[in-house]
């Protein structure tokens, strides 16, 4: 059963900046989310609160970390230096990311130590992040696949103080939401670093030739035609295979283009009745097309997606690269579907975001290079043109990353769509180690299959 996005609180970053002014003085400047560190004049907290070593760089002191991200060795190198290079004067503003000479790189005599132990392209999970805890050698600084588990479990440290007057975090600049996915009653205690979106995946072998490919964006109704007519032509195909991973993130489709939480778990708490009708819709919807034979989990006992016996199905964008690679020359991409042509469309997006380790004694260290690999143009653009992100995008607004994010050969046409609509996005990390999440995937499941009504203690709870 392929993994699905669970519902994260959606709060504003206004709100988010008057909780954090509850808890500090104030902030540093007024474009910045962060809440600046309590001067020694205004201190009140207690000697164990304060009185923490700091990592911060004297002179020509070497600044250590190790950190596991899903880059190459020499793309972390590459990144220190740049780093270094603007903290240190010695970055040329004629230069950008794109541009810069990673033979000049390699040249700069840099203090920066940075040692990367790795990670999968969408980060870790909670166990492994116990084991690192288990065996004493947890990274400074990692990627996490929900931040916010990671957070309640104890493994992360808050980064209010550590971002308090960090150069590279400008909120303007940063998608809103995704900080305060990162974020609990103003206290974050992750740094955004990129997403994914939920899209739907299809194989050309059973494009009908009647009608041809879809559009990359459609409606429910063009959908389901679409469907009626790859099960008049290719028998014993799965039209849409475990189309029940749909119901989660159709909220938005059934409700006027209006955002909506997973599973629509958030407006159900403010209005019953209002969610409920969402909720039924884009259940009725997926049922139908069960009922009428045009979506289907399994033939004969087989997963119909890995047997390429599956036209569309629904997955994370973060996994095109092994897509395309399973059906090399046979992948095509759509968006989720809307209800009505006049939709704008909904992203939902799942964050990867860095995490300083709880016990790290470089804290200060980890959370500037975090920000800077997160936010920094210069640095975006570097890891972009070195590494290969298909299917993963920025949560920054700078349109030069973005510009280079579209001309990818097969996310790029999706990728620009969803720059135009990052604002709509709603948050919902794509993990497992999420309560939520789980239930909801494991309850529609059922529920799509079932004639009773939804119960949302069995879904959310």
């Amino acid at each position: 059963m392929k993994a699905l996005k669970f519902f994260k609180k959606a709060v504003s970053v206004f709100l988010c900046l008057s909780l954090s002014g509850a808890l500090f003085t104030g902030c540093k400047k007024s474009d910045d989310l962060f809440p600046s560190i309590i001067s020694d004049s205004e201190e009140t907290s207690s000697p164990d609160e304060t009185d923490q070593p700091s990592d911060t760089n004297e002179g020509n002191e070497i600044r250590q970390l190790e950190v596991a991200l899903p880059y190459s060795d020499l793309t972390i190198q590459y990144l220190a230096a740049l780093l270094y290079c603007k903290n240190n004067g010695l970055w040329d503003s004629s230069e950008t990311g794109l541009t810069i000479s990673t033979e000049y790189l390699s040249s700069v005599a840099s203090t920066y130590v940075i040692t990367n132990t790795g990670c999968g392209s969408t980060g870790v999970n909670l166990d492994t992040v116990k084991d690192w805890k288990a065996s004493g050698r947890t990274p400074d600084l990692f990627l996490a696949q929900d931040s916010a588990s990671i957070y309640k479990a104890g493994y992360a440290e808050t980064l209010n103080e550590h971002l308090a007057d960090s150069k590279y975090l400008n909120a303007q600049q940063v998608y809103s939401g995704a900080l305060t996915a990162d974020s609990e009653d103003g206290i974050f205690f992750a740094v955004p670093h990129f997403c994914s979106a939920k899209i739907v995946m299809g194989n050309t072998e059973y494009i009908p030739s009647g009608i041809g490919k879809l559009q990359t964006k459609n409606t429910t109704e063009n959908l389901r035609a679409y469907l009626e007519a790859i099960n008049k032509e290719h028998k014993g195909v799965a039209g849409f295979a475990s189309a029940y991973e749909l119901i989660p993130y159709l909220g938005s489709a059934f409700n006027k283009d209006i955002p909506t939480s997973y599973m629509v778990s958030n407006e159900y708490t403010m209005d019953k009745i209002a969610a409920g009708k969402v909720i039924k819709d884009a259940a009725s919807y997926v049922r139908s097309l069960y009922s009428d034979s045009l979506a289907q989990d399994q033939i004969g006992g087989a997963d119909p997606i890995y047997s390429r016996k599956a036209a569309l199905w629904v997955d994370s964008s973060a996994n095109i690269r092994a897509w395309a690679d399973y059906y090399p020359g046979n992948l095509y991409l759509l968006h989720l579907p809307c209800n009505d042509a006049t939709n704008v469309g909904v992203p939902y997006l799942s964050t990867y975001s860095l995490c300083v380790a709880k016990d790290s004694g470089s804290k200060d260290f980890a959370s500037e290079f975090a920000a800077f690999i997160s936010f920094d143009t210069d640095a975006q653009l570097l890891i972009y043109r070195l590494e290969d992100m298909t299917g993963l995008m920025p949560l920054t607004r700078n349109d030069a990353v973005w510009e280079l994010i579209s001309a990818n050969k097969i996310f790029g046409h999706m990728a620009s769509d969803f720059h135009q609509i990052m604002d709509n996005a709603v948050y919902c990390p794509d993990s497992f180690d999420s309560k939520v999440f789980s239930k909801t995937n494991e309850y529609t499941a059922e529920y799509v299959k079932q004639n009773d009504e939804f119960d949302p203690e069995k879904c959310y709870g």
